[in-house]
């Protein structure tokens, strides 16, 4: 008895494609096979026909993001994954490129997600789980990032385990770079 292999959609995909996925992208100068604005609606491309997505570095550019998160659930099957990677709200890569439109924080999603008390309010039909969010400090590139390295080792998890203390308290103070993001596509 054979198995199917999962369909992937890789969003934004750039030059970086993720080998035997289907890349969307609007730069014509991509490896995408389907070039399209994220921002027009709807995607070309079939309801339900996607068991993973990957959208890594991309939501953060479109003007439409709730938009695209019910585009990306249209596009998936029922319990499909989504991965997510965003600028988190306090890194400097957010603010350095003037194309961002938003940054990301550990409840970021929480608008899909009817359980949680922003789900409540109920601005899109699209319903998302949240698996997991973790953030993810850079790579340290001179001496001073090497020491920021060593101190990662400790404040990465910590940050991790208290997620709404350190957004809260200390996200300025010692700033991740970047936000990632499981999710699970949940249809009725």
């Amino acid at each position: 008895m054979g198995t199917t292999q999962a369909r992937i959609l890789d969003v934004g995909c750039g030059t970086d494609k993720l080998p035997g996925a289907v890349g969307i992208d609007k730069n014509p100068r991509s490896h995408a096979d389907i070039i399209h604005d994220l921002d027009e609606r709807p995607w070309p491309i079939d309801d339900d026909s996607f068991d993973e997505v990957r959208a890594m570095d991309v939501l953060e550019h479109v003007e439409d993001f709730i938009g695209c998160v019910e585009e990306l659930h249209r596009v998936c099957r029922d319990r499909a994954t989504i991965r997510v990677r965003m600028p988190f709200v306090s890194s400097v890569d957010y603010f350095t490129d003037p194309t961002h439109k938003r940054a990301g924080t550990a409840r970021t999603f929480d608008y899909f997600a009817p359980e949680t008390p922003l789900g409540r309010y109920r601005y899109s039909a699209a319903e998302l789980e949240l698996v997991s969010v973790r953030y993810q400090r850079g790579t340290p590139f001179s001496a001073v990032g090497a020491v920021f390295g060593v101190l990662d080792l400790a404040l990465v998890p910590l940050a991790n385990r208290f997620k709404s203390d350190y957004e809260r308290h200390f996200a300025f103070w010692y700033p991740m770079v970047a936000v990632e993001y499981v999710l699970r596509v949940k249809k009725r």
